[in-house]
């Protein structure tokens, strides 16, 4: 069942492609932008969704750097840090595809961003989530080492990244798009 889902995506990714008469191959298919109607976000929607990216990209690699002995002294805090930089990592690929192309975004990258950049969003929220979980879990049963106040600034940046990724899933899911071509 999946590999049809891969071939039928394959298919219209082809359709949309062609040839010239030189041996160049050129996009025909539709290509897509943010709108700039007010009722959508207005044109400062794509620099709203630019600056939440770099946000999200501050806070979550940030939070790595932080001395924190809740950050990296258990096991299980770290795994959801890898979890959370890898969903980072997919939100801000797919982001990229769609959001700094000028002259607009083919049909069929929007189609594949418009389900990974919200399912991606819903990654790092329940991974900065359940680090912020353990984190707690971590300092109740071992304390903070004397460093409390490095202990806190990341259990607040865990809780910034899930906040944000959340408010940037429903910013995304909300975005207009319209056709260039």
């Amino acid at each position: 069942m999946a590999s049809g889902g891969r071939k039928e995506r394959r298919e219209a990714k082809l359709r949309d492609i062609m040839q010239d008469a030189q041996g160049n191959v050129i996009y025909t298919g539709e290509l897509w932008r943010i709108s700039e109607d007010d009722e959508a976000g207005g044109p400062g929607r794509r620099a709203m969704l630019i600056a939440g990216l770099a946000l999200l990209m501050v806070i979550v690699i940030g939070s790595g750097f932080i001395d924190a002995k809740n950050a990296t002294g258990a096991f299980y805090v770290v795994l959801t840090v890898i979890g959370e930089v890898s969903a980072l990592f997919g939100l801000a690929w797919n982001a990229v595809k769609v959001l700094l192309p000028g002259s607009g975004v083919r049909t069929y990258e929007l189609q594949q961003a418009s389900g990974r950049i919200p399912a991606a969003c819903r990654l790092l929220m329940i991974f900065a989530l359940t680090g912020l979980a353990l984190s707690v879990l971590y300092l109740v049963l071992n304390g903070a080492g004397g460093d409390m106040a490095d202990g806190i600034a990341y259990l607040m940046l865990k809780f910034a990244s899930a906040a944000i990724a959340g408010w940037y899933r429903r910013l995304f899911k909300s975005t207009a798009w319209e056709k260039v071509s």
